[in-house]
C-alpha cells in the first residue's frame, strides 16, 4: 500500500474494485459498454499475475476510486519478460494532483518485486502532455512507431482520428529511470540549438499546421514539432488532426526506422518538440 496526501493506492483484488474500474473507464474516456473492460476480464488478468492498482480517495467503506493502472504480464520482441500497461487513468477532478505519478511509483514496485524489469505502454505520438509524463517525468524512451494500433475507436479523445502509437518502454531499474526519480532532467535546450525534422506554420485560429518535414538528416538530436494541445486541436479542426497525424507517421515513423529514439519532450513557449536521439538503447538507458 501506498499513502499519502489523502491519497491510498493499492492492488485491487475483488470484483467491487473491479467493478470500480469499470465506471471510472467510462467516465474519463467516455467509452461505451462495449469498449470496457469488464470485471470478469479484469479478474482474469489479475489471476494470471497481471496488477490492478487502484488510487483511492482515502481509506474506509466509503471510498472513491479516483485512479487506477492495468497492466498484464507479456513478452517484448517475443523473448524479454514485461509488464503491458493496458489503462491508466486519473478521474476528472483529481488529475493534475500527481495522482498519477503516484500509481506509476507503485506499479513500478510492484512489477519489480515480481523480479520483471520492464513495463511498456502505447501513447500518441502527438500528445505531448503524455509525452511530458512518459518521457521527462519517468524517464521512459521510445523506439517504435505504431501506424493505427488499434483500428477505429469510438471513445470522445479518439473518435475520427487514426489510432496511430508510440511503444513506451520503461526499464524500471536502470540508471535512466533512477535518475528521473531523483530529479533528474532531460538536457537543456533552446529551439535554435536542434536541427528540426519538420516545419509548421500558425493559423488564423491560433493552431500550428504542418508545413512539410525533410527525410535523411543526420544530427545526433533532432527534433519534431508536434501540438501544444491536440485535443484541443481535434476538437476544433477534425482535418487539421488528420493532417498532423499523417504527417508525424511518415517523418516519425522513418526516424525511429533509422535507428533514431524518443527520449524527451522539449517546450519553447507555447510549442511542443519531440527530441530525438541518434542512440543505441543501452547507451540512453545507461546514462544518468
Amino acid at each position: 500500500m501506498v499513502q499519502g496526501d489523502d491519497v491510498v493506492i493499492e492492488p485491487v483484488r475483488d470484483g467491487r474494485g473491479y467493478r470500480a474500474c469499470e465506471r471510472l473507464q467510462q467516465e474519463v474516456w467516455g467509452f461505451a459498454d462495449l469498449a470496457v473492460i469488464p470485471d470478469h476480464l479484469i479478474h482474469m488478468v489479475t489471476g494470471a499475475g497481471g496488477l490492478l492498482l487502484g488510487a483511492f480517495d482515502g481509506i474506509g467503506p466509503g471510498r472513491e476510486m479516483i485512479g487506477f493502472t492495468l497492466s498484464v504480464v507479456g513478452l517484448l520482441e517475443g523473448r524479454t519478460l514485461r509488464h503491458h500497461s493496458l489503462m491508466a487513468a486519473v478521474k476528472p477532478g483529481f488529475q493534475d494532483r500527481g495522482v498519477g505519478y503516484k500509481l506509476k511509483c507503485a506499479q513500478r514496485e510492484h512489477v519489480l518485486a515480481q523480479g520483471i524489469g520492464i513495463i511498456t505502454w502505447t501513447f500518441d505520438p502527438l500528445e505531448s502532455r503524455n509525452a511530458y509524463f512518459n518521457l521527462n517525468k519517468l524517464g521512459g524512451v521510445v523506439a517504435q512507431y505504431l501506424p493505427n494500433y488499434f483500428g477505429e475507436l469510438r471513445d470522445q479523445r479518439n473518435r475520427g482520428v487514426d489510432t496511430d502509437r508510440f511503444l513506451c518502454q520503461w526499464h524500471l531499474d536502470s540508471p535512466r529511470v533512477r535518475s528521473h526519480f531523483e530529479g533528474g532532467k532531460p538536457p537543456a535546450l533552446t529551439l535554435g540549438d536542434v536541427e528540426a525534422i519538420n516545419r509548421t506554420q500558425r493559423l488564423p485560429s491560433g493552431f500550428r499546421a504542418p508545413a512539410g518535414f525533410r527525410s535523411g538528416l543526420r544530427a545526433p538530436h533532432l527534433l519534431f514539432e508536434i501540438p501544444a494541445d491536440f485535443q484541443a486541436l481535434r476538437r476544433a479542426d477534425l482535418d487539421l488532426a488528420r493532417t498532423w497525424r499523417l504527417e508525424g507517421r511518415r517523418a516519425l515513423g522513418a526516424y525511429l526506422d533509422e535507428g533514431y529514439l524518443v527520449t524527451s519532450l522539449f517546450r519553447e513557449g507555447d510549442r511542443s518538440f519531440l527530441v530525438l536521439e541518434k542512440a543505441a538503447l543501452p547507451t540512453v538507458l545507461e546514462r544518468a
